[in-house]
């Protein structure tokens, strides 16, 4: 289903910047709520619509929207080919791949935690994944405008093409008999990290062609983290070590 509401303060704010990945259509407010945005949507020509509560929380299906929503024109996906010659503002590119995270708040935390690390992009399969809704966006709190997301029909072909012909290394967060701790990766190359299903992990297929296997030193008490805490802690490792590389 094509992306038709975005909701939330902050993913609506960034979807207002010119330069925005989403681009809005016509605003819709409850009652007298954020007056001093309505000056900022009229500069930039935006329409906008007063509604009440009700209709608000029936527009959306959910009462968690902070009384602002955005009707917005169908996202659309970067290829392969435009994700990996975006400018990047590294040295080397870094890439997440996702494989098959069927939780939307998960996909959206995770593509916040790509903008927040300065990821080049995200990579997802086009079948099995969450896709991108209104619930997504609101838990990206505004990334989605920032980071482009490539699907692709096979995660393992994407996968080879970046080691082949664009000399990435692959990382996979696993925990198995051949993981090394996260935090003895070098950084000195490009880089894609991969983040796997929440109750599966990542395929066994796609693991075949990664570099490394990392994990994440963890107490006993506990069997593991959440994806997108696993995916916070590696990605933020990863772009402390490419700001030393600067």
């Amino acid at each position: 289903m094509a992306l038709q509401y975005i909701y939330g303060y902050h993913p609506i704010i960034a979807a207002l910047s010119t330069s925005s990945l989403i681009k809005i259509k016509k605003v819709f407010l409850v009652q007298d709520k954020y007056q001093e945005l309505k000056k900022d949507l009229k500069s930039v020509n935006i329409p906008y619509e007063i509604i009440s509560l009700q209709a608000m929380n029936n527009l959306l299906g959910t009462t968690k929207h902070q009384n602002i929503a955005a009707n917005v024109k169908d996202y659309q996906y970067f290829s392969f080919d435009e994700l990996i010659n975006i400018d990047s503002t590294s040295k080397f590119l870094r890439i997440l791949i996702l494989d098959r995270i069927s939780d939307p708040h998960n996909f959206g935390s995770m593509l916040r935690i790509a903008a927040g690390n300065d990821f080049d992009g995200v990579i997802v399969l086009n079948r099995n994944q969450s896709e991108i809704n209104g619930a997504v966006v609101k838990a990206a709190a505004g990334a989605l405008s920032i980071i482009p997301v490539c699907q692709v029909n096979n995660l393992t072909s994407a996968i080879n093409n970046l080691q082949e012909k664009y000399k990435f290394w692959i990382l996979a967060a696993a925990k198995t008999a051949k993981a090394i701790d996260y935090f003895t990766i070098d950084c000195s190359s490009n880089l894609a990290l991969i983040i796997g299903n929440e109750g599966e992990g990542i395929s066994p297929k796609l693991l075949k062609h990664t570099d490394y296997i990392v994990q994440i030193p963890i107490s006993l008490k506990i069997e593991s983290f959440n994806a997108s805490v696993a995916c916070g802690i590696i990605a933020n490792y990863i772009y402390v070590e490419t700001l030393k590389l600067s």
